[in-house]
């Protein structure tokens, strides 16, 4: 999922525990998530029948939930569901249950105690005005004066409108959604359009079948007076699968000038990453007004038709949908892997410049990145949502993972992991994950996933080289120090590439950096000019060199050009990991703009200010860290 601007609310949480990849990783506890479902039953089947009146904004709906009780003489059942949603009555197994609904869960007592393997089928009757918390979850908007309902569930919000047991880990075998709406409007959903009944009384019902694996987060609606338009992917010579576009009236001609591209799409990732999972239904767009898009299954939400987001989506079908992170805490499982193959899909359809474009912008953004990506604190949606980690450094780790394993390695890895017979339509773990690595490639990659899953920060390379001429054979002596801010761990273990340039020619070697302080003898016969770091920037890191070192204290640049026309660049140093505001204001002391208001590690960072809408003077940019503020001038000609 993308997002870009979110509203969040909090909630109480029960506990669950992680499982980090060995025992060495003190630091993953026992983590807050945020259902109170039942964990012995496993949910098979849901059914919603859903009446969506407007302009009242109400709802109401019959939910059928059908599992199999996996723990015996169990005699009260849960589900999750907000209590501003009125629960009516309940049947299990067609006889009728009391219950008792607490804020965002209800307890159902069971008639009888429950044996190991019985199917239990619970029918909710229920109505009222959904919330809507967290990400979005659901709700009533309006487009040109239009009626507009729409859902975003993840990660906490399902039982904001509808009642389930809210886990990603238990994904129901298949789902039936029927929406009765202004027979004006059209419904979106996951699956196949079975039927549209009009009930001749202003109605209309829409039948979705989806019949893949669902998590129930996944589950969407989104309803107005979509226009509609259909490109197909063609599979074979002879098959072809609909991709289903709703869109609003008024987006219609960009839409249907943007959102071909799918096609493409689909035919490069299902080439890297096997065919797409739900090719017996259909894929899709269905417009909705939160901000960014959710890949929601079979038909992603969308606010825009961004290239790049269009693409993030869609493989999400594969990293998210098909394939669901067992817990919020391996989120970049989903995020991640969606946010990089952007980047492959960049790179097979414009070339290798799309693709380092791409990735030098996320690893920018990730050297921002706060705490662990394997997420300790699930409670947060705020927090599990930070897109400096989630999103830009997660697909900066999987960067350097093919720089780690090589290309063929790093891809066939990812289509073993899609196409692992245990993990497909089910969930997976960062330690799947990590073992079909180690399988692939036949390496132990345990401190790959150890310093950059489960670890914080990046490191800060000190390196310095001379040169040793000898009679039989001349070396480069390197010495190379880390630091990391985040002190989590204290070095990384990585192999590195030092690209060496002398007058004859330049040469790639590769060390093994594993400790602190580490020096290294390189056979080199003729006397280098450069000796470059990380000469590619695969690594999130930053290199120093000779006597190069964060300054001791904060250290603001002049910007250049200056003067400028349109656009310029301000660097600064930090000395430490600091909360910095780097802000633009006119000779009055008006805020003109913010560059940067974040937590930053030590060392430069620059920032690119575009004043192509400003006019022509001198401006003052300030940057805050603390009771630091450092002031300089720069001058616009236009």
């Amino acid at each position: 999922m993308i997002m870009v601007v979110c509203l969040f609310a909090e909630s109480s949480a029960q506990f669950a525990s992680i499982n980090p990849i060995n025992n060495n990783s003190s630091n993953y506890q026992a983590i807050p998530i945020k259902t109170a479902a039942s964990t012995w039953f496993d949910v098979s089947y849901y059914r919603l029948e859903l009446n969506i009146f407007t302009p009242a904004n109400y709802l109401t709906g019959a939910v059928s939930i059908v599992g199999v009780c996996r723990k015996a003489n169990e005699q009260k059942l849960t589900f999750d569901l907000v209590q501003n949603m009125h629960i009516d009555s309940i049947l299990v197994n067609s006889l009728k249950c009391s219950f008792l609904q607490s804020s965002e869960y209800f307890d159902i007592s069971l008639s009888t105690a429950t044996s190991l393997g019985l199917k239990l089928s619970v029918e909710i009757f229920y109505q009222g005005t959904p919330i809507s918390t967290g990400l979005g979850s659901f709700s009533f908007d309006t487009h040109s004066g239009v009626p507009w309902i729409y859902s975003l569930s993840q990660p906490y919000g399902t039982k904001d409108w509808w009642p389930c047991k809210d886990d990603p880990s238990d994904k129901a075998d298949s789902a039936d959604i029927i929406v009765t709406c202004d027979s004006t409007f059209r419904v979106g959903s996951n699956g196949l359009l079975r039927s549209v009944v009009n009930n001749n009384n202003g109605t209309s019902t829409f039948y979705w079948k989806e019949r893949y694996p669902i998590a129930s987060y996944l589950i969407s609606i989104a309803i107005t007076n979509y226009s509609q338009f259909s490109n197909w992917y063609r599979y074979t010579s002879t098959d072809s699968m609909e991709v289903l576009n709703y869109v609003l009236p008024e987006h219609y001609d960009e839409a249907i000038q943007k959102l071909p591209v799918t096609v493409d799409m689909l035919k490069i990732f299902s080439d890297l990453f096997g065919q797409y999972p739900f090719i017996k239904e259909k894929y899709g767009h269905a417009e909705f007004g939160r901000g960014g898009a959710m890949e929601h299954q079979t038909m992603t939400s969308m606010t825009n038709f961004n290239e790049v987001t269009i693409a993030h989506e869609l493989a999400h079908q594969w990293f998210g949908d098909m394939i669901t992170c067992q817990s919020w805490s391996d989120l970049w499982l989903n995020e991640g892997f969606a946010q990089y193959s952007s980047a492959l899909y960049l790179e097979h359809q414009y070339g290798s410049s799309a693709y380092w474009s791409f990735m030098q912008s996320q690893i920018n953004r990730a050297y921002q990145a706060p705490g662990f990506i394997g997420v300790p604190d699930t409670s947060s949606a705020r927090n599990l949502f930070n897109v400096s980690r989630i999103y830009s450094k997660s697909s900066s780790v999987l960067h350097m993972l093919r720089h780690v394993l090589g290309d063929s390695v790093f891809l066939r890895v990812l289509y073993i992991y899609a196409n692992d017979p245990a993990l497909m339509y089910s969930t997976a773990t960062t330690s799947d994950f990590q073992n079909i690595c180690e399988m692939v490639s036949g390496l132990d990659l345990d401190y790959f996933f150890q310093e950059w899953i489960y670890g914080a920060g990046f490191p800060n390379y000190f390196y310095s080289w001379t040169w040793k001429s000898m009679k039989d054979s001349s070396v480069l002596v390197l010495d190379i120090t880390q630091v990391n801010n985040q002190g989590t761990p204290q070095f990384f273990t990585m192999p590195v590439d030092i690209r060496i340039t002398t007058a004859r020619r330049d040469t790639l070697v590769t060390v093994w950096n594993n400790a602190l302080t580490q020096q290294f003898q390189i056979r080199c016969d003729d006397k280098p000019s450069a000796v470059l770091l990380d000469p590619d920037e695969w690594i999130i890191r930053y290199t120093f060199a000779g006597a190069d070192r964060p300054p001791a204290g904060f250290f603001l640049e002049q910007n250049y050009p200056n003067p400028f026309n349109s656009t310029t660049t301000i660097l600064y140093w930090l000395p430490k990991r600091s909360a910095i505001t780097l802000k633009i204001f006119d000779l009055l002391g008006r805020e003109v703009e913010t560059l940067a208001d974040a937590v930053q590690s030590a060392g430069a960072h620059e920032y690119h200010w575009n004043a192509s809408s400003k006019a022509s003077g001198v401006y003052i940019y300030r940057l805050a860290a603390g009771e630091v503020e450092l002031t300089k001038k720069m001058v616009l000609i236009r």
